[in-house]
């Protein structure tokens, strides 16, 4: 079973060091269920989403949030 707390963790955090390039280079996704490749790929969007600016990505989720 994954999780997206787990996938942030393990696969997310790449976006902050690696190019998408690198990644997709080095790591293949196999025997994965289709549910789970969805939420795979929901994560790696948001992940290239922050990552490409972390700053504007904070203060929107604080808008959402109704935090200053």
């Amino acid at each position: 079973m994954l999780t997206s707390a787990f996938l942030n963790t393990a696969i997310g955090q790449l976006y902050r060091d690696f190019t998408e390039e690198k990644i997709k280079s080095s790591l293949s996704v196999k025997h994965m269920l289709p549910e789970d490749k969805a939420l795979l790929k929901r994560v790696t969007t948001t992940a290239k989403l922050y990552y490409n600016d972390p700053e504007r990505m904070q203060n929107s989720i604080n808008e959402i949030l109704g935090e200053e």
